[in-house]
């Protein structure tokens, strides 16, 4: 089959104003008078007890935590003496206030209701459904609420301060010196540091009773368990013998690729030719691995489907690889670990060293098991990921991180097959930190065998796996991230596990032998060059190996058009959808928490990706996209060329797969965590003025807004979808007409509060993918060129009369 480079669509230069939102709806009481008295009531407490807690300093501001009805105009809370600092939950926000403020707001709840007594912003007041103190418990990390302290008598904590104005901002720097002079007072010794605008966190060493210092400061907005990673996996031989004895290098100009994990073996024959250049970030530790985490990973990312090549014993490296170590050797478990420093310093320096040297891809298989992502706010090393990926236009892709299983609460009761696949959705198994992050791609776990050696080698049954080929993996973890967006974004193979048919109150001992992925293993000699392993860790990889080839045939594509080309080519597998029963997706959508979700798009978001159409177009399947920048506020419109044979009455399977991907700036005190939201619709219209009307604010009146078109034909809802950065929807069409035309529209949103880092005008990638594969006499690729060329002709000519008429 003949294949072609990607073409590249253009927006029409018009461009609309957006429409505008309605205004928020404040919450109403009848007694207003009695509203202020209980709020007085709920006052009095909450205060005494933020008096009572540790301040760095005389002056310092006391924190109270606000639970309200309705809109909150967070911007006016100073009418009232109150400082917003973060909004903590849907209906809870956390405000500072300083005895001056304290004796205003109180003064001003006292004043609501009263007959000659006016408030400007009472609003603000009447929204408020209680007042209270941010408590101990509030500051406790889930790590610490379901596992406690540690048991020795001196143990490390990660403690975050709320992070007031901006990294660099006066206030900040004497809150950060006050804080550490606080905790030099109380013998309580830093470890170290870390100052982003929207995190300011130490790592501390502590005994228990200076742990409950830390829970009871006005300063101290969380509190976590140093980060754990938990990654164990079993291994495979091989002869070394058997393959060829010189490995040619990849292209001088190839991608480059980033491996940030335990270090690599260089000197493995299938990697040392693809090998660039080496870094320890781990101190007084050379970058050699010692644990074998990072070697196999590198051997997915450098190969992707090591069985296949093993199969051809064809090896041909396609990126280079960088190899920066962040972990280390536990002495105790021999697994992988953290370095002492705090990991998300530790990455940021290897990432913004390997930038330099050209990097663009960077593979992340670690998790921090400590800490699940909450629902409420992204935390830690994902907004780390997530300033990084924008600020320096970087590809990040991340694991979900593993569900080992819980005792506390028991996950599973029984065992992992009977209860298969109930815990893939449990409280226990979500996603941890840095997957919740949303300007990366997040990778999840499916299995590619479901029979382990002992199961091949002998008739009888000895184990049996929960998942079958290409069900989720038992121990892949869940979404979704922040409000309610996909995670994981894709999926890939990682491996499976297998129960002993007779537990004898074993039923937490598994079996991973034969049931993962072949990769490469560090301590190859003889017959021990590769290992079989399973973890999402090796899922993540897979899916960098496809983004650096990628990068190979574009090499300007962005990061967010790397992302929006791996999602716009991925689908779900029907093994994934099929896994949930009927009655069990049902029910899901049906509860308040996860109302009108799709169980599998939680599991598996959207999907597994095809690599058949991902590099080239062909006849029957051609891939268009763009670059672009728009305004804040504003609509941005693109025709798509879709010809009349696609277009044709005549029945035959079709598909239209639309993708949006951008990198928002973020900040960690809100709930919306994005400053900018960009999202599309697909619509049908008869001409772009007809379109353009439905969108434009001057017609709002007029014309009703529009939703996608043709939505019984779709996969995932405008809904849905809208909610990540990375933004797909598949369309199925039987049947079209010729006549009709088609249009993707983008809109931008801002929000309401500012972000220093917004631009004015925001970069975002669209991805359009038309298939007719059904059609054996397609000419798809010819057709729609030709069409682009005709749009492109009509836009000159539009321009040059535009020209002569202001003349």
């Amino acid at each position: 089959m003949a294949t072609y480079k990607h073409l590249s669509i253009e927006r029409e230069s018009l461009k609309n104003q957006r429409r505008t939102k309605q205004p928020p709806k404040f919450a109403k009481r009848d007694d207003l008078l009695g509203h202020g008295q209980k709020l007085n009531g709920y006052f009095a407490t909450a205060a005494a007890l933020a008096r009572e807690q540790h301040v760095s300093a005389e002056n310092s501001s006391f924190v109270l935590k606000l639970r309200y009805d309705g809109a909150m105009s967070f911007d006016n809370l100073e009418k009232h003496g109150l400082e917003f600092i973060s909004q903590e939950g849907k209906q809870v926000c956390v405000v500072f206030a300083n005895e001056m403020g304290l004796a205003k707001f109180q003064n001003h709840l006292s004043k609501l209701g009263i007959i000659g007594q006016t408030l400007t912003y009472a609003q603000i007041l009447e929204a408020i459904e209680g007042i209270d103190a941010w408590s101990a418990n509030d500051r406790k990390s889930w790590a610490l609420r379901h596992l406690g302290f540690p048991q020795a008598d001196i143990f490390g904590l990660d403690v975050e301060l709320w992070p007031h104005h901006v990294a660099n901002h006066p206030v900040r720097l004497t809150l950060c010196s006050m804080f550490e002079k606080w905790l030099g007072d109380k013998n309580i010794s830093i470890i170290h540091k870390l100052n982003f605008d929207s995190l300011v966190m130490y790592r501390v060493r502590v005994s228990e009773p200076q742990a409950g210092l830390l829970l009871n400061h006005a300063d101290v907005r969380f509190v976590d368990l140093i980060p754990q990673t938990g990654i164990s996996y079993p291994q495979l031989n091989r002869d070394i013998a058997q393959i060829p004895i010189n490995i040619a290098n990849p292209a001088p100009n190839a991608a480059r690729v980033c491996i940030l994990d335990s270090g690599i073996n260089t000197n493995h024959p299938l990697l040392k030719s693809a090998i660039a250049e080496s870094q320890s970030f781990v101190s007084d530790q050379d970058s050699f691995d010692e644990v074998g985490h990072g070697t196999a990973v590198a051997g997915i990312a450098s190969y992707g489907d090591v069985e296949a090549c093993d199969r051809s014993n064809f090896w041909k490296p396609q990126i280079w690889l960088y190899n920066g170590k962040v972990m280390r050797k536990c002495p105790i478990t021999s697994g992988a670990v953290y370095d002492e420093a705090t990991i998300e310093s530790t990455l940021t320096d290897a990432v913004e060293h390997f930038i330099r040297l050209g990097c663009r891809i960077f593979n992340l298989s670690l998790g921090n098991s400590n800490a699940p992502y909450d629902g409420v706010h992204v935390r830690g090393l994902a907004y780390i990921l997530d300033v990084l990926a924008r600020r320096h236009n970087i590809l990040f892709i991340v694991s979900t991180g593993n569900f080992t299983g819980s005792e506390e609460p028991p996950v599973p009761v029984d065992s992992w097959r009977e209860e298969y696949p109930d815990y893939l959705l449990n409280e226990q198994s979500v996603i941890i930190d840095p997957a919740p992050a949303l300007n990366v791609l997040t990778v999840g776990s499916v299995a590619r065998h479901d029979a382990t050696y002992d199961s091949q080698r002998y008739p009888e049954i000895h184990q049996l796996s929960p998942a079958s080929e290409n069900q989720p993996s038992p121990f892949t973890r869940h979404g979704p991230s922040v409000k309610g967006a996909l995670k994981p974004d894709l999926v890939a193979h990682g491996g499976n596990l297998a129960c002993p048919i007779e537990f004898n109150s074993q039923q937490w001992r598994t079996d991973m032998r034969g049931l993962g992925v072949l990769t490469m293993n560090y301590q190859f000699q003889g017959n021990t060059l590769y290992k079989e392993i399973s973890g999402t860790s090796f899922s993540a990889p897979y899916i960098t190996h496809l983004a650096g080839r990628l990068l190979n045939e574009y090499p300007k594509a962005s990061a967010d058009l790397l992302r929006a080309m791996l999602v716009n080519h991925a689908s779900l597998p029907p093994e994934v959808e099929s896994t949930f029963p009927e009655e069990m997706r049902e029910g899901y959508k049906s509860q308040s928490s996860t109302y009108n979700r799709e169980i599998s798009r939680d599991v598996g978001g959207y999907g597994r990706v095809n690599e058949g159409d991902l590099f080239r177009s062909s006849d029957q399947c051609v891939v268009l996209m763009c670059e672009e920048t728009i305004e804040k506020d504003s609509c941005q419109f693109y025709e798509l060329p879709l010809p009349s044979s696609y277009l044709r009455k005549a029945r035959g399977l079709r598909e239209l797969s639309v993708t949006l991907a951008y990198s928002p700036a973020v900040r960690t005190t809100r709930l919306d965590y994005v400053a900018t939201q960009i999202s599309y619709r697909l619509v049908r219209g008869k001409s772009l003025d007809e379109v353009q009307a439905f969108f434009n604010k001057d017609r709002q009146k007029d014309a009703e807004a529009r939703n996608d078109d043709a939505t019984p034909n779709r996969d995932i809802s405008a809904q849905l979808r809208g909610r990540g950065t990375v933004q797909s929807s598949k369309w199925t069409f039987k049947q079209r007409n010729p006549l009709e035309k088609w249009f993707v529209v983008v809109i931008r949103q801002d929000r309401e509060w500012n972000h220093q880092d917004v631009l004015e005008s925001e970069p975002y990638a669209l991805v359009v993918t038309v298939a007719d594969r059904d059609n054996e006499h397609a000419q798809l690729y010819a057709e729609i060129r030709t069409k682009l060329e005709l749009q492109l002709q009509a836009r000159d000519e539009a321009k040059q009369r535009a020209v002569l008429s202001s003349n």
